[in-house]
């Protein structure tokens, strides 16, 4: 399963490419979240939505939170963005009893506001990209308010979560109506996946297998390159065990030796291979 198709990372808002936060690797769903105060940002260009977010890890990191890093794993807007938070394999700060083994994601709407077609096929998107073999979540959607008492995420948004409105199909490869046009022009979908290229870069070596876990430029090219094309992976260029999950589900996609090791065979299929 392709990357959601408009998926904004860290560092595209400035931040540092991985969160501060612990690690973590959340397997038992996805938690839906909302603002506490109305933010019509449906009516606004999709500037306001990355106004928004930075404000938000500002407001999570300042002194009256201390935390991090912004609480969330992912926002989803109005606009049908996807937008990196704590990202992937992060503890977070916003469901207590719930901020190692499930990822978050906020809506960005208050009670009143709307909750766009857009919005609703993000987090489709989202859910269905973590349920990928290398984050493997169970599928579960589950709202903030079945953590511990509150009103998150607003009664329109916890009915979807109960009748499974989130949990159905998404849509890809094309943009669901949604708002209104904006006054001023959005930005450009963030980058979709690379498609193959002609011939593979040389392989470098050495091989990339573990343990133990090794760091090495070789290892983060390759990160990089699968990451480009979907697969759920933090280029950090350690090939740990998440690296050498997808390297094995890779090569049985690709029908290679199921080895878990990278080497010039699978490097090859990384760049020269078709995306499935």
């Amino acid at each position: 399963m392709p990357q959601p198709d408009k998926l904004q990372w860290r560092s595209d808002f400035g931040w540092s490419k991985n969160s501060p936060a612990g690690s973590a690797n959340p397997r038992s769903g996805l938690v839906i979240h909302y603002d506490s105060s109305n933010q019509n940002l449906a009516s606004k260009p999709h500037s306001a939505c990355v106004a928004y977010w930075k404000r938000t890890r500002g407001f999570h990191t300042g002194p009256s939170r201390g935390w991090a890093d912004i609480g969330y794993s992912w926002g989803c807007c109005s606009h049908g963005y996807v937008m990196e938070g704590r990202g992937l394999f992060k503890v977070q700060a916003a469901q207590p009893g719930g901020n190692s083994s499930h990822y978050s994601v906020t809506l960005m709407t208050g009670p009143k506001d709307e909750v766009t077609s857009a919005q609703i096929n993000a987090v489709r998107q989202l859910r269905e990209w973590l349920m990928e073999p290398a984050s493997s979540i169970s599928g579960k959607v589950l709202g903030h308010r079945d953590f511990i008492a509150t009103s998150c995420p607003g009664d329109r948004a916890y009915k979807m979560v109960k009748d499974g409105t989130f949990t159905k199909k998404a849509t890809w490869g094309k943009d669901t109506p949604s708002v209104p046009k904006p006054t001023q022009p959005t930005p450009a979908p963030a980058p979709k996946p690379k498609p193959p290229t002609s011939k593979a870069p040389s392989f470098p070596g050495p091989v990339l297998l573990q343990p133990p876990v090794r760091k090495s430029e070789t290892a983060r090219k390759w990160q990089a390159r699968m990451r480009a094309r979907g697969w759920v992976i933090t280029v950090d260029g350690f090939y740990g065990p998440q690296s050498e999950l997808v390297c094995r589900t890779f090569q049985s996609e690709k029908k290679l030796k199921r080895d878990g090791i990278v080497g010039p065979a699978t490097w090859k299929a990384a760049w020269e291979e078709a995306i499935t």
